[in-house]
Formats: C-alpha cells, structure tokens, sequence
C-alpha cells in the first residue's frame, strides 16, 4: 500500500474510538462506551495477530494477510503500514496468497524477523512456515524474502506447519513452537544467527519421529479431532518457567466461535509443560485462562478468544495481547491488549485495571 492507514483504538471502561481503515486526515469518530467496564485496549479488524514486540520506541505487532502495525512512542493510535507479500510473493511457495498468523521477535542483530504460514493446500495439510525481515521504507513496511522456507508439513497426520510462534530460551538459544489440528503442537529449535532450524536446516520436512521435533501439545475436549492451534511460549524473564498458551476447539466463526485459551509451564523449552492440576499438554492437559464467551473477562463481548501474546514493558509490567470476536460488533475479528499479573507463578489478565503502553 503506498500510505499510511490508522485505526482508532478502544478503551474499554473510558471511550470507544472505532473505525475501519482510513486515511490520517480522517477524524477518528468517537463513540461513547456501551459495555461494562474492563480494562482492555481494543483494536478492531485484526485477525491472529503475533506478539508485541517494542524495538526503537514503537510496539510492532503482525497478524494474518501479513498486516503489518506500530505504535510510535506517546501515540494512542495504532499506524498500519503495510502487507509486504501483497506483491512480494516467496519463490518457494507455490499456493495463492494464503499467508496466516505470522511470528514476530528481535533477532540478535537487531532486525525484526517475522515466520508466517505459507499454506498451500489447507485441505491436505501441505503448507510451509516461511521468514523473513522487516524493513521499515518510509510508507510501507517491506518484506526482505530469504531464499527458502524454515520448515514443512505434507500430509494431515503430520503437525500442520502452520501458526508459528518464535522465543527466547534461557540460555540464550531460540525456538519455534507451531501446529494445528494433525500431530498437535511441537516445538523445534533454530540457528538465532540464521534463523532456520539449528540441526540439518536442509531437512525441512516435518516427521513426528525426528528427534529434532518435541512433541509438547494435544486437544483435550470434547470434539472427535485434534482441535488445538495458535500456540505461543512465553519465557518468563524472573522465574524458571516456559508458559504455553494453546486454542482449543473452533475459531473464525464470528460470534459463534468456540475457541478458549489454556495455558501450562515447563522449566525446560520443549517441555513437559504441565497445567495447574499436574496433567501434561501433550496428552490434552491444559488450564483455562480465557473462556469462549468472556466469564472469566467478565464480559461478554469477548467471544472466542485465541492466538496469545505477552510482551514486559520498561517498567517491568506486563501486557497480554490476543485477538476475539466482537460481540458488541457482530462478531467483527478484533484484538485486545490488558494489563497481566502473576499469581503464584501464573499468569492472571487484570480486567480491572485499564492498560497502559506508555
């Protein structure tokens, strides 16, 4: 796109600033506050959105379609800058523009590196995860292509190489999480110099018996498939915890979605991650942090909530970042931010107090 867009931003509690994309010299249209109050930043039309990432005074953050968003630092309105593949296709990717839930993280160089699934038959499960780097061209944010994809999956036995997520260990090496549906949700780790896996980059394909690939996620409700995606690991910068947030059940259904977030931690990056009661993710354990239709937010408006995200501000506080569908909005993909706090070393979305990025 060759301008910039903005979206209004939703406070919860306060005002609601809602619009569609528009150009700068629109008026954002203010429109006074009809739900209970809660302390969520609410951004609307945003669909599997990545983590926040805060690099040179601005919040990035991705979501599907490759959108690319900042916040400049002191700003209230979130700036669109762009989706870089609109006319950059990879040339190893080999379906029709189908590109989901990107990652987002810093590399040791200080570049924004982003992993997208690259689906190519849904159907059969054929996708690939792709990577690259952000550049920032004035107007638009640009995706620097890198020659080859990270990994793939052929067949719907295998972890659907889709939803990418990218962490931080401990130890200072990196990981990515990814998988829907199939095989579940695994977790394998990369080269931070490079950015492809750190063994035999060259051997792509996913195989549940490669030792490479950990096994750390399945469904454990009620449906007759393995219905869990949108994984994301959180690297818990003051205790000794991993903590995996996972979707069960059914997203994109606007206000009929089904998907709710459960969460368990590790003290290792490819696990066991187990949840409050001591059951392991990886045979359908898993807490609830946030329900299908906004009990535990107090709100009903909150329906369907998935693709998780933290990311700790400079003052050492931390905000939660997932998307829902809106149910004050006929179900309109939306993107909420809250103030989070730990409880007993997990994680707790404060819906009282109103989250501030600056």
């Amino acid at each position: 796109m060759s301008a910039l867009h903005v979206k209004g931003l939703l406070w919860i509690g306060v005002i609601m600033v809602f619009h569609s994309c528009q150009t700068e010299s629109e008026e954002n249209e203010i429109i006074m506050n009809d739900s209970s109050a809660r302390g969520a930043f609410i951004l609307p039309d945003v669909h599997d959105p990545s983590q926040l990432v805060f690099k040179d005074n601005k919040y990035h953050f991705m979501a599907s379609g490759l959108e690319s968003w900042y916040l400049e630092e002191g700003a209230s309105n979130w700036t669109f800058a762009g989706e870089p593949l609109d006319e950059n296709k990879p040339s190893w990717y080999n379906g029709t523009n189908r590109f989901w839930a990107p990652a987002l993280i810093e590399s040791d160089l200080g570049d924004l590196w982003t992993y997208f699934s690259a689906v190519e038959n849904e159907d059969s499960h054929q996708s690939k995860i792709g990577f690259g780097t952000l550049i920032d061209a004035s107007d638009d944010i640009l995706l620097e292509n890198e020659q080859t994809y990270v990994l793939s999956s052929q067949s719907i036995t295998d972890a659907f190489a889709i939803d990418p997520s990218v962490f931080r260990a401990k130890d200072g090496g990196m990981w990515l999480v990814f998988g829907s549906h199939g095989a579940g949700i695994y977790t394998v780790e990369l080269n931070p110099s490079t950015g492809y896996l750190k063994e035999t980059p060259g051997e792509k394909a996913f195989d549940s018996t490669d030792s490479r690939f950990f096994h750390v996620a399945d469904y454990g409700g009620g449906l007759n498939e393995n219905n869990v995606e949108a994984a994301y690991i959180f690297n818990h910068p003051t205790n000794d915890y991993y903590y995996l947030f996972v979707n069960w059940d059914v997203c994109c259904n606007g206000v009929n979605s089904t998907y709710n977030i459960r969460v368990g931690r590790s003290q290792n990056p490819e696990g066991p991650y187990l949840d409050k009661e001591g059951n392991n993710m990886a045979s359908g354990g898993g807490s609830l942090f946030i329900d299908s239709n906004g009990e535990i937010l107090d709100d009903s408006r909150f329906i369907g909530p998935g693709h998780s995200g933290i990311c700790q501000k400079a003052d050492g506080s931390f905000i939660f970042s997932h998307h829902f569908y809106d149910g004050n909005n006929e179900g309109m993909p939306s993107m909420a931010f809250w103030s989070l706090g730990w409880e007993q070393d997990w994680p707790v979305i404060q819906t009282t107090e109103p989250l501030l990025f600056w």
